[in-house]
């Protein structure tokens, strides 16, 4: 990620009631992030449309009457302060137009709703996040329009350099003086394989596993704020990391995932995943690992 960029975000819209809530968001999002421009992203599956429908004539209506009915209610939602235009795609594989879209418009950051309590199992988000290349943030209709924390997930992987990036992008461009970064990192230690250790054995070497990631998040990022280290207890560390999310009323969480290069070759078993399929009032920052 380049020390200033210009990030070009495609925003997913299903026409559902998540698309105000997603719409109103990207506003906030102007005062965390430098955006550039937005694309509002709709796709329409053409094998479900009537076959009277599919003609180049009335694909062309049907597009263009979702542009006007968008360039309606966008304005008033988003501010006048990002530029933005409208892609409607008729295409049966949604993932497919995302991945086309992305490259006809320069696109390097998406933004997708999270359904909470609207209808929507949030297949499609899933897939996007692991697919596309670049950062994507899922957004509930229940987030926080004054955020005050920022949770940095620091499981001193590959991802870590990345997630702190984005943690320093956000650190240096918010506009909110209360906003407050927290880097954690979850302690976990299969004490089910040791059934001999005694409470004060495992409150022990929690302690020491605890001092032991101090001491090296302090050598690899001296001039960070301090990491907290969580101990996950009888919890796996999904669970326990968003628990603390909700403990603690963060807004935004940062965590690595891993990225695929087809639909077919998705990596079902990280925690990422397992954040993924959990309930949360919190929007959800997913960062590929940096390469370069």
């Amino acid at each position: 990620m380049a020390s200033t960029p210009k990030i070009n975000v495609l925003a997913g819209l299903d026409l559902s009631e998540m698309d105000q809530p997603l719409i109103q968001y990207l506003k906030l999002l102007t005062t965390l992030l430098p955006l550039n421009k937005v694309t509002f992203f709709h796709n329409i599956k053409q094998s479900e449309l009537p076959e009277s429908f599919k003609s180049p004539e009335q694909l062309n209506t049907i597009a263009n009457t979702i542009k006007k009915k968008l360039d309606a209610t966008i304005p008033a939602l988003l501010g006048d302060q990002l530029p933005y235009d409208i892609e409607v795609t008729f295409e049966d594989y949604t993932e497919l137009s995302f991945t086309k879209t992305v490259k006809k418009k320069q696109i390097n950051f998406a933004v997708l709703g999270n359904k909470q309590n609207l209808e929507g199992n949030g297949g499609l988000a899933h897939k996007l996040i692991r697919m596309l290349p670049f950062e994507t943030l899922l957004v509930p209709e229940t987030y926080n329009p004054e955020p005050k924390l920022i949770i940095e997930a620091i499981d001193f992987s590959k991802y870590t350099p990345t997630v702190m990036q984005w943690g320093s992008l956000l650190k240096k461009h918010h506009q909110l003086p209360e906003l407050a970064f927290q880097p954690i990192n979850i302690s976990k230690l299969s004490w089910k394989f040791f059934p001999g250790l005694s409470n004060a054995e495992i409150r022990k070497n929690t302690q020491e596993d605890l001092k032991i990631k101090s001491e090296k998040w302090t050598k690899l990022y001296p001039n960070a704020t301090p990491l907290k280290v969580v101990p996950a207890e009888d919890k796996n560390i999904a669970s326990a990391l968003m628990h603390y999310v909700k403990k603690e009323k963060a807004d935004l969480l940062i965590m690595g995932v891993q990225g695929v290069a087809s639909v077919t070759t998705l990596f079902m078993g990280s925690v990422a995943n397992e954040v993924l399929n959990m309930e949360s009032n919190a929007c959800m920052l997913f960062v590929k690992h940096n390469i370069e």
